[in-house]
Formats: C-alpha cells, structure tokens, sequence
C-alpha cells in the first residue's frame, strides 16, 4: 500500500475516484502513533525532569517510606497490642 493512498483528496475525484475516507486500518495506525508518541514522551520528560523532582513527606506517605518495612505478620500484633493500650480489648 502506497502513502499516497492514505492521502486521497477531492482533487483525486477528476479521474473519477470517491473522495479520501479514512477507514478503520489508518484510524488504528494513526492512533498506535500518536500512542506511541505519548508514552516515549512520557518517559522522556520523566527521566529528563528527575532532578526537579520534590521530594514527598514522608508523615503524609507512609506507605512510600523505604527505610520502614512491615511485614503482614506484624501488623495485626500492632493493632491488637494499640487496643490493649487504649482499653477496647
């Protein structure tokens, strides 16, 4: 298949010929391009704007907080030693 056949307009409507519509293959190629074009960006301005960056507080997200690992074991402990503590046990 051509390019030129994806470009069809009503000039090429002389020689007798509908005019250019576009149809469901350069609908899907179109729109993996312009998917394409997003994602690379993205990716592009991530790694190129790092730096500027700010840093999250670590009190108002906790669970991003590299340096503390809890495992799923010890949470239950934690909240039954905390209801022994504040009487609701």
């Amino acid at each position: 298949m051509k390019l030129n056949d994806f470009f069809k307009s009503e000039s090429a409507n002389k020689d007798g010929g509908k005019p250019w519509q576009p149809t469901y293959r350069w609908a899907g190629i179109t729109a993996s391009i312009i998917l394409a074009v997003l994602i690379i960006a993205f990716f592009v301005l991530n790694i190129v704007l790092k730096p500027y960056m700010r840093e999250r507080p670590l009190d108002i997200t906790p669970w991003l907080d590299k340096s503390k690992k809890e495992t799923k074991a010890e949470l239950p402990k934690q909240n039954i030693e905390q209801d022994k503590q504040n009487g609701a046990v």
